[in-house]
């Protein structure tokens, strides 16, 4: 027979042993909600940035790349070529690109770490 101890303390430590590193230790909501935009940067054209690119996948694949502003847009032309991304219009492209050349660039400013705050940076 578990002590009376163990049956509440073995549901806690597995509860804590499951919650993922990004969210450990962050500065997510105190309720437990995650950031409207995962973990992708809080700035002008993220909003775009992330409901164009999670259509089809997580944002935390744009998050771990370090892409130059022509790369991602060869990377985006690609998708929409051979995976059947909706094509943006100029506008919200250029919108994009900034975003991303800014945020997930080569130097990877933003690349999520085990501390790093969801939507933060």
């Amino acid at each position: 027979m578990i002590h009376t101890a163990f049956r509440v303390a073995l549901p806690l430590a597995a509860a804590i042993l499951l919650v993922p590193p990004a969210v450990a230790g962050s500065d997510a909501d105190p309720a437990g909600e995650e950031p409207e935009f995962g973990l992708l940067k809080e700035a002008p054209g993220v909003e775009t940035t992330f409901y164009a690119c999670t259509a089809c996948h997580s944002e935390r694949i744009i998050a771990q790349q370090g892409l130059t502003r022509e790369e991602w847009g060869e990377l985006i032309e690609w998708m929409v070529e051979e995976q059947g991304m909706v094509e943006p219009e100029e506008a919200e492209l250029r919108e994009i690109l900034d975003y991303l050349a800014t945020h997930y660039n080569v130097d990877r400013p933003n690349f999520p770490t085990r501390h790093s705050a969801p939507g933060g940076g």
